[in-house]
Order: C-alpha cells, then sequence, then structure tokens
C-alpha cells in the first residue's frame, strides 16, 4: 500500500471483495483494563511463557533488529494534472506518496513497487539510520509492479531470497515498513503474521492500468498504506514477497494483506530490471472466459479444462491464427488451460516472436493452430476492456456527444480527447484534461482505435497536434 498525503489510499477497494478484519495475536498479550499488571502473574507467580513462545518472540526480535537496515522509507513527489471535463483550468497538484522498500545489491540498488515511483519527480529514500538520499528509478516494469531505485551509497546489507520451494501456508511472516509515513526518521514499523494462501489471484485490482496480480501470497500481517514496496520475511528474515495491496470494505484499515510472490519467475523479472532492461511479455489478442461443466462435456473435455473465447483482437495473432469468438481453448503450448488467468501468464511468459501450438475445439472437433506471439504493449489491450486508452499517462477517449457538450465543441471536430493526465515535469506543461487530439504526426484521428493503431508502432518521441495548441512532442 501506498499512502498519499496522509490520507488512506487502498490499491483496489472494489466492494467485490468481502473484506475481514484480521487481528493476529502472538505470544501471551494482555487486555487493556484488566487489572493485571505488567510483570506480574495473580497470586505471585513471575510473568512468562512457555519457552516455545519465548524463543518465538526471540526470533522476530532478531529478525526486526537484523533485517532493519536492508530496508528503506521512500517519500514520492508526484506532480499530478487533473482536471473535469467542465472547462475549467486544470489543476495542477503536487502530491506526497508514501512508500517502502527492499535493498537487494549491497550497491545501493532499491526493489519496490513500480505503482509508488510511477510518474514520481523526487523520490527520497531514507535508510534505518536516519539518512536521507536521492533516489532515482533506474527500471520499472508496471506489467508486474515491480521497480528498482538506485542511491550513491554503496556497502549496504542486502536481502537474501528465500528457498521458494519451502514457503508454505501457515508460516510466519513480519512485515517492515513505513506505514502512513510514519518511518520517515528512519524508524521502521514492523507487523506479524502468517501466510494465509498462495496463489491469490486478484482480478480488478489492476485493470485500469494493465497490472497482472495473479500468484500473490495473502498474508495476516498488518498492512497499511505507507507499506507498499516493502518486504514480507519469513521467520528467517528471507524475502518471500513485496507488499503491495490490502482488500476491505471497511472504513478503517483493517483488512487483508497481500504481496507479490517472488516466485523464481519474478525472480527473473527482477534480474532482468536489475541489469536495466525491458521486461517483455507475449501477446494473442483474445479475452477468454472459464468454461462451463456443459460446455466441456461438449467439446469432451476433462473437468478443470477450457476457456471460452470471447472477444478477438481484429488482425492480431489469434485472429491470424484463425482462432474465433466461440472457440474453446484447450491447450497453449500442450499445457492444459485451466482458467483464464493461466492462459494469461502462459502466453505473458511466451517468447515474443515466438511460435506457439494452440488446441481449439470448434463444433465438437479438436483443431490444433500455431500462434505467432506478439510483444505486448499498453497501447494494444485497450480494446479488452471496452474503455478510454492509457497512454503514455494519458487517458485517452472517443469524443461522445456529452463530452462535445461540456466542452462546447462543433460537431465537424474531430479527434479525441484526453480525459485524465497523471504527468510529470515538462510534460505536465505540454497536455491537460480537456485537450483534443486532433492528429498522429500528419494523420489525421477520428477515434480511440484509430489513435491506438497509429502509436502502435511508435516507441519513441511522437508528435501530437493538439486543439488551440498546436503540436507537441510526447517523449516515452
Amino acid at each position: 500500500m501506498q499512502g498519499i498525503s496522509g490520507r488512506s489510499l487502498r490499491r483496489g477497494r472494489s466492494g467485490r471483495y468481502g473484506g475481514v478484519a484480521l487481528l493476529v495475536g502472538v505470544g501471551l498479550g494482555m487486555t487493556a483494563g484488566s487489572g493485571v499488571v505488567a510483570g506480574a502473574r495473580p497470586g505471585g507467580v513471575e510473568a512468562g511463557g512457555p519457552p516455545e513462545l519465548e524463543q518465538t518472540q526471540a526470533a522476530f526480535q532478531r529478525v526486526i533488529a537484523e533485517m532493519s537496515p536492508s530496508v528503506v522509507s521512500l517519500r514520492v513527489q508526484r506532480r499530478s494534472v487533473l482536471a473535469g471535463l467542465d472547462g475549467a483550468p486544470g489543476l495542477d497538484q503536487l502530491v506526497i506518496v508514501n512508500g517502502s522498500g527492499a535493498i537487494i545489491r549491497e550497491d545501493g540498488l532499491i526493489l519496490t513497487n513500480e505503482h509508488v515511483v510511477q510518474s514520481a519527480s523526487e523520490i527520497e529514500v531514507i535508510f534505518s539510520d536516519g539518512r536521507v538520499e536521492r533516489g532515482s528509478v533506474k527500471a520499472a516494469d508496471a506489467r508486474s509492479d515491480l521497480a528498482i531505485l538506485g542511491t550513491r551509497r554503496q556497502g549496504l546489507p542486502a536481502l537474501r531470497y528465500c528457498d521458494w520451494e519451502r514457503v508454505a501456508r501457515g508460516q510466519w511472516t513480519i512485515v517492515l515498513g513505513n506505514p502512513y509515513g510514519l518511518a520517515t526518521d528512519g524508524s521502521l514499523s514492523s507487523s506479524v503474521g502468517v501466510i494465509a494462501n498462495l496463489g491469490r489471484r486478484l482480478p480488478g485490482l489492476g485493470e485500469v492500468d494493465d497490472r497482472l496480480y495473479t500468484d500473490m501470497i495473502q498474508t495476516t500481517a498488518a498492512i497499511n498504506p505507507g507499506n507498499s514496496g516493502g518486504p514480507l520475511l519469513n521467520i528467517r528474515g528471507e524475502l518471500i514477497g513485496v507488499v503491495t495491496a490490502m482488500h476491505t470494505r471497511a472504513a478503517a484499515d483493517e483488512g487483508v494483506g497481500f504481496a507479490i510472490a517472488l516466485t523464481p519467475a519474478k525472480r527473473r523479472i527482477i534480474e532482468r530490471l536489475l541489469e536495466g532492461r525491458a521486461v517483455e511479455y507475449g501477446y494473442i489478442g483474445l479475452t477468454a472466459r472459464l468454461a462451463d461443466g456443459g460446455e466441456r462435456a461438449e467439446a469432451h473435455l476433462p473437468e478443470n479444462v477450457g476457456v471460452v473465447v470471447t472477444r478477438v483482437e481484429p488482425e492480431g495473432p489469434a485472429a491470424r491464427a484463425g482462432i474465433r469468438p466461440g472457440d474453446i481453448i484447450a491447450a497453449f503450448g500442450d499445457v492444459p488451460v485451466s482458467g483464464p488467468a493461466q492462459l494469461v501468464e502462459a502466453v505473458g511468459a511466451a517468447a515474443v516472436g515466438s511460435t506457439v501450438v494452440v488446441e481449439v475445439v470448434r463444433d465438437g472437433e479438436r483443431q490444433r493452430v500455431e500462434a505467432r506471439i506478439d510483444r505486448r504493449e499498453i497501447s494494444r489491450v485497450g480494446w479488452m476492456r471496452g474503455e478510454a486508452l492509457l497512454w503514455r499517462g494519458l487517458r485517452i477517449a472517443d469524443l461522445s456527444g456529452p463530452i462535445r457538450q461540456r466542452l462546447g465543441l462543433a460537431p465537424q471536430v474531430e479527434g479525441v480527447v484526453i480525459l485524465e493526465a497523471i504527468v510529470a515535469g515538462e510534460r505536465a506543461e505540454q497536455v491537460r484534461p480537456g485537450d483534443v487530439i486532433e492528429a498522429v504526426g500528419d494523420e489525421p484521428v477520428g477515434s480511440v482505435d484509430a489513435f491506438r493503431r497509429m502509436v502502435a508502432s511508435r516507441s519513441g518521441v511522437v508528435h501530437l497536434r493538439v486543439r488551440a495548441r498546436g503540436v507537441v512532442a510526447l517523449e516515452p
């Protein structure tokens, strides 16, 4: 979780999740006002606990003390331009975001969440000794919500990964971080819980910005705004996850906490980021839902196998392979497909440019088709949601009748409108909500779909002709 301007911000506060207030007690707690004096028991018996609990408590204290120098607090400044479409000037805001991070290399490289440092104009890194350094984003991947920060400090104690094969439900977890910005003096807050479950998927949490939250760790350790990006540790002080989100429907910040599981696959992404390389994901251009029992029976598929294709991107990889809406995908690359989430992960892990055999069932007959995997780009996936396009920090939509009316645009004005701009630096001066993009380069724009196609292949500076502003050049 990240904290913004001292107010609670929950990633994914949809009411679809039944929030549960979880309280975890460790050792022998005391109830306030119980009349029991600290350090004593009724009848003059000296306070104490079973040796096993004392040992567990000592283990927690040791991990918290020894691992705190490997954890940092983050104070991020983000310039944001937000405005309605009522013709009023845009509101230029300086937003303060609190977050956390884990030192993973002795040369000052820090692992955190990408959503914490997204569009940052300035990053302060506060170490456990109270020292403050300027941080910079070395590499980031929005899809996995992971980022690497760099500082000038050297010789730092780095956290080590756990043996993932040994991670299991019921194991102790420890969270160190900066909830509500309380640890900006370097004194980290800690909380303790257990692994409630593994392999959780959080649909809806990343739909707006195309993030993918699968294979998450669910923990009972307290997670609050400002903990995002910090480490989830085991009882040995080893890194098992990156604290990311909390689901609750209560007014208070009591909910179910989640962390990105640092599986071998996630560690490969981190290694790529540490090398300064972009992370590529495969793309096939279709949406799907889980097949029901009747559909599986008609297709002669076993239980828990099969997804039904609901939409296919025109001229996308799936369409070129001959896949159609209504087809049931039984296997991807000879691996049975158990659900949409598994298919998304399998496609994302496929090498860009590779050819994958996809087994589909159509009208009761099995077919094997070959699909060439494209590179997934944010500019290509807006059609899946039927929503506005998110591109380079701009949310872009068609000029609908109500929008034209609010902006006072004549019917003959063509283009697409910027609904929202969450940008930093010079870009905030170039475009604002309510601006109408009339052309990309010299090509007129008539719709979001046309805009998406125009920018899909452009990786460098893109020139936009903006109504009443002229030509602006937007960098990646």
